[in-house]
C-alpha cells in the first residue's frame, strides 16, 4: 500500500523531483466538518497508478515555498479526486463518513511525524 516507502519519497519519485508535476487537490468547506480548512493536497498517481498524496503544507514545510495551485499540472477538487479514485478507496479507506484523503494520509505515520522527524521520512518504515 502507500506506506511501504515513505509517501514523500514515493511522491517525488512519481512526480519526477518536482511538486509542480502534481495535480492540485483543492478543499472548499469541509463536508466531513473538520473546522479548520485544509491547504490542499498534492496528487501524483506512482508507477501502478495508486494515488500519492502530501499535504501542501508538508511540501512547505520541506522547502519553505507554499505550493501555488496554479503551478501545478491541473486543479481539481476533492469531490473529483474521490470520484475518480472511487472503486480504489472503496478498498483502501475504512470509513465513508471520513475524509478519504485525510484517511491515506494519516495510514502514513511517516506524513504524520514530519514536522517533528523530518529525516524518518527517508527510511523503509517497518
Amino acid at each position: 500500500m502507500l506506506n511501504k516507502i515513505c509517501t514523500i519519497f514515493s511522491f517525488f519519485n512519481a512526480a519526477k523531483g518536482n511538486w509542480r508535476n502534481s495535480i492540485f487537490v483543492e478543499c472548499g468547506e469541509c463536508p466531513y466538518g473538520k473546522q479548520k480548512p485544509c491547504s490542499g493536497f498534492l496528487l501524483v498517481p506512482d508507477a501502478d497508478g495508486q494515488p500519492v498524496l502530501l499535504s501542501a503544507d508538508v511540501i512547505q514545510k520541506m522547502t519553505g515555498i507554499a505550493p501555488d495551485k496554479y503551478e501545478c499540472q491541473t486543479v481539481i477538487s476533492q469531490q473529483q479526486f474521490e470520484s475518480v479514485y472511487s472503486l480504489w478507496l472503496e478498498w483502501n479507506v475504512s470509513s465513508s463518513d471520513e475524509c478519504a484523503i485525510l484517511q491515506i494520509i494519516s495510514n502514513n505515520a511517516c506524513c504524520r511525524s514530519f514536522a517533528k522527524y523530518p529525516c524518518c521520512c527517508f527510511y523503509k518504515q517497518y
